[in-house]
């Protein structure tokens, strides 16, 4: 009879969700102190005591299920090489046919080119409305990014699953092909976590392949900053135009210095300044936005219905709920910016935002101690939700960047996987649960 054997999913103690809130926070500050911008301010101190308490509530959250040692769990060595390679396949095939669907929205029923410019390329997608291909590949194309976490989590514990460059070839595709139209938040969140899988999973990450991390996101940013420069070219607007007038910029403005040093540099230099200034903007807006949206939001709390919109517009279709899309869209104060993670669940839960954030953390940290206690299936919902709480300060990942598409897909996943343990407990020897 096989032995068991003790395996592990993650390092316990590299890049936990609080930690990676606390480095966001960090970075936040940073940025306010060191970059040439001004920050608006409430007219009360009201604002900002929701604020930390999401913050807090957050934080307390995601400490309540932390376990208070390291679990050791254990499965025989061919239960785990048999899971491992049953999800990865399956999940690889879901991620192919989902990019493919997309592909083909795009191409045959919507009329994309890599040719084509930016804007024109979103407005074909925001100009023909949903269909079949496009509802079933959002929910598809996160399968993406597993087989990658699979395969690392197979070498980490001596197994060999799948080939290294097919799964991270898969995992690059969707955010390579996001460039069509120009759209950096799901890149970003597709790249994010790659990486976070990468530091987390590995047992070792070597300081070459933690620069080579930083140097990526670095280029990233870069390269998000020329899309938006090329988007601005595109309708004839140039970068000083728009680092004073564009939505993210009003309560996050640039302040003379900027101008000084812009009108020192040549044309690469201005334009550098500009990537780097406009990422912190888009960095540091959220917090002043939320301030504003407590401020002046008039309407009733809408309970859930704004933050998760995908369920309540799901909801409209097969069971004819009442759904007024473009009323939810006007029902912030400002439109068409970040409030930070906390901002949607301001309107949904008003004064009760913190407790719900409370209960975010604790979902959060509940799925974490499934990780740590061996649960495969728990692993690409967890990953999801660090990048999540890693961009609490800037935006909602949840209802922005494809988030909440990601969560069901990575939840239908783990539940999956739960109810075909239960229907054949041989196919599983996990001893943890």
């Amino acid at each position: 009879m096989d032995q068991s054997s003790g395996f592990s999913l993650i390092n316990p103690q590299k890049l936990t969700p609080i930690g990676v809130l606390l480095a966001a926070c960090v970075a936040w500050g940073a940025f306010y102190f060191l970059a040439p911008i001004g920050l608006y301010r409430a007219g009360s101190d009201y604002p900002y005591l929701i604020l930390g308490g999401c913050l807090i509530g957050l934080l307390l959250g995601l400490a309540v299920f932390e376990p208070g040692t390291n679990a050791a769990p254990s499965m025989r060595p061919a239960d785990l090489h048999r899971t491992l390679k049953q999800i990865y396949e399956i999940s690889f095939v879901i991620g192919m046919i989902g990019i493919s669907l997309r592909v083909a929205d795009w191409v045959f029923l919507r009329g994309l080119s890599i040719d084509t410019e930016f804007l024109k390329n979103r407005e074909k997608i925001e100009s023909a409305g949903t269909n079949a291909f496009a509802m079933a590949s959002i929910i598809m194309i996160p399968f993406s990014i597993v087989p990658y976490m699979i395969h690392a989590v197979a070498k980490r514990n001596g197994e060999r699953v799948g080939h290294a460059w097919k799964a991270i070839g898969l995992a690059t595709l969707w955010p390579i092909l996001t460039i069509v139209i120009g759209s950096r938040s799901s890149m970003f969140m597709s790249l994010g976590m790659i990486i976070i899988s990468r530091l987390v999973i590995f047992p070792h990450t070597s300081r070459k392949v933690i620069a080579l991390c930083c140097a990526l996101v670095i280029g990233l940013i870069y390269a998000g900053g020329l899309i938006f420069i090329e988007r601005l070219q595109q309708i004839g607007l140039n970068v000083e135009h728009v680092i004073r007038l564009s939505a993210f910029t009003h309560l996050a403005p640039v302040t003379q210095d900027y101008f000084y040093f812009a009108s020192k540099l040549p044309e690469w230099g201005r334009n550098t300044l500009f990537i780097a200034t406009t990422f912190i903007q888009y960095y540091v807006h959220g917090v002043p936005e939320f301030a504003y949206l407590v401020e002046h939001y008039q309407n009733a709390d809408q309970g859930g219905t704004y933050s998760f919109n995908v369920l309540t517009r799901l909801a409209a279709i097969l069971w004819g709920v009442p759904y007024d899309g473009e009323a939810a869209m006007f029902l912030m104060p400002r439109v068409g910016i970040y409030t930070t993670l906390f901002g949607p669940f301001y309107v949904d839960f008003g004064p009760f935002t913190p407790m719900f954030c409370f209960a975010i953390g604790a979902l959060v940290s509940w799925t974490r101690r499934k990780v740590l206690l061996g649960d495969i299936a728990a692993l690409p919902l967890y990953i999801c939700f660090v990048i999540q709480v890693a961009a609490a300060v800037v935006i909602n990942a949840v209802q922005s960047a494809y988030g909440i598409f990601y969560d069901i897909a990575f939840a239908a996943l783990w539940v999956a996987i739960a109810v075909a343990r239960r229907r054949s407990p041989a196919a599983s020897g996990a001893t943890a649960t």
